[in-house]
């Protein structure tokens, strides 16, 4: 896929995350790291965006959990206060607000 603009500029930011518009039909999900957004590889659609933040929610869930043991019911919990925040940001940026 060939990217039309760099992925430092446009998309729709949320957390650390960012989805950054490839061409008419398809966007990239972006890692902000070092100060930088790097491609991650993995591609969404318009209707395939709720993926998209709960590939992020799944990544921020795991690093909460890495060499700490969670029991079900507190990993599901932080999972939702994770999945909320990032569904804020998102709304906030479709608004035109800061993420």
């Amino acid at each position: 896929m060939a990217r039309t603009e760099s992925v430092q500029s446009g998309g729709i930011a949320f957390g650390r995350w960012k989805l950054h518009p490839l061409d008419d039909r398809n966007w990239e999900l972006c890692e902000r790291r070092d100060g930088k957004w790097r491609p991650m590889g993995r591609y969404y659609q318009y209707n395939t965006f709720p993926l998209a933040i709960q590939y992020a929610a799944d990544c921020a869930l795991k690093e909460k959990a890495h060499g700490e043991q969670m029991s079900l019911q507190d990993a599901l919990h932080e999972y939702e206060t994770i999945t909320r925040a990032l569904v804020a940001d998102v709304a906030r940026a479709l608004e035109g607000g800061a993420a």
